[in-house]
């Protein structure tokens, strides 16, 4: 067992609680909530800025963090058991859970079809679909690899990696870290932002896109190469929250450039947004996104290194939250439609319910188990 490092951990923990924040609030944020499948009668725009802002740096840090225990278990423990940890720990998972996840998915469509008397945006389209009023549908609610898609690129990622790891003549460990990096390394990122538009889609196809390889990928290439470079976060550490406010001032333009996104945007396949403002929007992607992982890692090196048992237990059960929220998601906010709350009562309930479930069922039926020791290791009884 490694010794672990317990800031990377705890962000990388609650990275991924931040997901069931985000999903649960797709569904009370105007105008995106159209293009989600549970659709609320009514939205919130604080909702809706405030879950494209966490989009724009989480994926980024999950791949950041990937990168660097990728290299760090290549480093520790060698080829043979690098490749033996990713086939357990990444494709295994996908494997197992996708069927399950289709499946728990397509019947909370089925509830959600029978259930609300007038389903809107994409529920709406669905249950149309099923009384054969409207085939485009079909196309808009394919299933592709859902939010596992993380698993099937950081599986790529990871794959890359260890043949570049073999590769001598791919001396990237050469390279030179200094502080110009965070001013001119988003520029590189841009191309693949300005490709896959703003915000960000998950590339949920199951054929690899080139786009995501060139934005995330380099995320991964950073983690991989801040192994062994911490140094680098320790010279910066004084500028983490400048870091912060100028990123709230940076993402003032981007949310009001943004293409807002509705059921019209999703089903025409076009933002209507000239070349300049998909340009301005793509540097903007790529500098606030680098800009926030950079902080989110001081911020938890600085407030999330030592060990707490609470913390340490959050990130144990990240993983099996993420695997298994979105259906529970789905259907407590399909539940919820009807009901005449406060939309922040709505979200609120959501969140504590879909945490509830999933820390329960993590507790009674994964984390002194095989799944558990799938997912992340053997845990001793306390």
């Amino acid at each position: 067992m490694f010794e672990r490092i317990h800031y990377l951990d705890n962000l990388r923990a609650l990275a991924m609680l931040l997901g069931v924040l985000l999903h649960a609030g797709l569904a009370y944020a105007e105008p995106a909530r159209s293009i989600w499948l549970a659709t609320n009668p009514e939205g919130s725009v604080v909702i809706d800025a405030s879950i494209w802002f966490i989009h724009l740096f989480r994926m980024g840090l999950f791949f950041l963090i990937s990168g660097y225990f990728a290299r760090l278990v290549l480093e520790r423990k060698g080829m043979k058991y690098f490749v033996k940890a990713r086939c357990l720990r990444l494709l295994l998972p996908f494997l197992l859970f996708y069927p399950v996840l289709l499946v728990a998915i397509t019947m909370v469509i089925v509830f959600a079809v029978s259930y609300l008397t007038e389903p809107q945006g994409v529920m709406g389209m669905v249950a149309a679909a099923s009384q054969g009023a409207d085939a485009g549908a079909a196309e808009v609610a394919a299933p592709g690899t859902m939010h596992l898609w993380f698993l099937y690129y950081l599986m790529a990622f990871s794959t890359l990696g260890a043949i570049a790891y073999r590769l001598p003549t791919l001396n990237i460990d050469g390279w030179k870290w200094n502080s110009s990096l965070l001013y001119f390394v988003p520029l590189l990122l841009a191309p693949a932002a300005w490709i896959g538009g703003s915000p960000l889609p998950a590339p949920e196809a199951f054929v690899p896109i080139a786009w995501p390889f060139g934005f995330y990928g380099l995320f991964f290439l950073a983690g991989w190469q801040l192994y062994e470079r911490e140094s680098f976060l320790d010279r910066w550490q004084p500028h983490a929250w400048p870091i912060v406010v100028v990123c709230i001032f940076l993402y003032v333009p981007y949310y009001f450039w943004m293409p807002k996104l509705d059921l019209g945007v999703l089903l025409s396949g076009s933002t209507g947004q000239g070349p300049w403002r998909a340009g301005a929007l793509a540097l903007l992607t790529a500098y606030l996104s680098v800009l926030l992982s950079i902080a989110s890692l001081l911020l938890g090196k600085r407030y999330l290194s030592s060990r707490s048992p609470w913390l340490s237990f959050v990130a144990d059960s990240s993983y099996w939250v993420y695997l298994i929220h979105l259906p529970i998601v789905m259907f407590l906010q399909t539940l919820l439609i009807p009901l005449a709350w406060p939309l922040g009562i709505k979200l609120l309930s959501v969140i504590v319910a879909t945490l509830l479930i999933c820390v329960a069922s993590y507790v009674v039926f994964v984390r002194y188990t095989p799944l558990g020791w799938m997912l992340h290791g053997k845990r001793s009884f306390p």
